[in-house]
């Protein structure tokens, strides 16, 4: 078998597709590794692995330098301004996690209108063999038969694109948070699982809304006392890093820029950027419970930083 490497940067998916969609990364073709018979093996499709969860992570838990690391605890964006990846990462395989999403637990769905139950791997989001969505992601992840495309340089721009080959530097770059900016469409992918997010439920003015709302602009209610658009555009004080008043702060949360046309403009900060599920939680997870950017539940001087970035009181 034959392998052919490119040195181009990689588009749709933006790995395990087209040129970087390498067989052996994955599956043996004899269920036997150099001659050697595969410890406990041969596994079902001649995995190297038993099990999904088991096979991604053996290189994406830190232990492969040039792959993204989403097993907690991670290091590899200490370097970057952000310090974290975009996603976040998971806690241990099969134990609840308060921090993200679960990995190989059986469990309800939360926010699901049919309570379902489900054991979470890599595979529920993730098209193993690739797509041409951003970072694989499954068009259909709750299997109703929906089409959602989150397609890079239509929905979501990066600046950076991995390398192929994999190298360290480029991964970093490529797999960091700022590196990545949202047009549209992610709380639709969010919402095929988590359903009871899928609309915002309306409510009576001055309230507007009966739960935190997604896919709505900063400015979409002006001269109510909801949100501080200024305070957003400025990106100063309270909740915002940096700020010396009563909080710290953190970094600005991600939105999305409905208006944005490649990579720069999507990271503009306007009055019409519009708020969504990553603009709260990591997909992964984070070291804050709930996934969330900013430590609410565990109190302290940052609890509502995030709040205030848009909410300003």
């Amino acid at each position: 078998m034959i392998f052919v490497f490119s040195s181009s940067t990689v588009w749709g998916g933006q790995w395990h597709i087209g040129a970087s969609l390498d067989c052996d990364d994955c599956h043996l073709q004899h269920a036997s590794k150099q001659g050697q018979s595969l410890p406990g093996g041969p596994y079902t499709y001649l995995l190297l692995k038993d099990n999904i969860n088991a096979l991604c992570l053996s290189c994406h838990d830190g232990t492969n330098a040039t792959a993204p690391d989403v097993q907690a605890p991670v290091d590899m964006y200490s370097s970057t301004s952000s310090q974290e990846s975009a996603a976040g990462y998971f806690e241990t395989v099969g134990i609840d996690n308060p921090h993200g999403h679960t990995l190989g637990v059986n469990m309800l769905v939360p926010l699901q209108n049919e309570g379902n139950s489900i054991t979470l791997t890599c595979a529920n989001c993730h098209a193993v063999h690739g797509n041409s969505n951003y970072r694989n992601l499954r068009y259909d992840p709750a299997g109703v038969g929906a089409t959602i495309t989150l397609e890079e340089g239509l929905d979501v721009f990066t600046q950076n694109n991995p390398a192929n080959p994999p190298t360290v530097s480029g991964s970093i770059q490529a797999y960091e948070r700022d590196n990545v900016g949202y047009k549209n469409d992610f709380s639709q992918w969010c919402a095929s699982c988590h359903n009871q997010l899928a609309t915002n439920s309306s409510s009576t003015p001055p309230a507007h809304f009966n739960a935190h709302p997604n896919n709505v602009a900063i400015n979409e209610y002006a001269g109510s006392y909801h949100t501080d658009p200024t305070h957003w555009v400025l990106g100063t004080g309270e909740g915002f890093a940096g700020d010396t008043s009563s909080t710290m702060g953190i970094p600005r949360v991600p939105f999305l820029a409905p208006t944005a046309s490649d990579y720069t403009t999507s990271k503009i900060a306007q009055s019409s950027n519009e708020v969504f599920c990553g603009s709260c939680h990591k997909a992964h997870g984070k070291d804050n419970k709930k996934s969330l950017l900013w430590p609410y539940l565990e109190g302290g001087n940052d609890y509502i930083a995030g709040c205030q970035q848009c909410h300003y009181k």
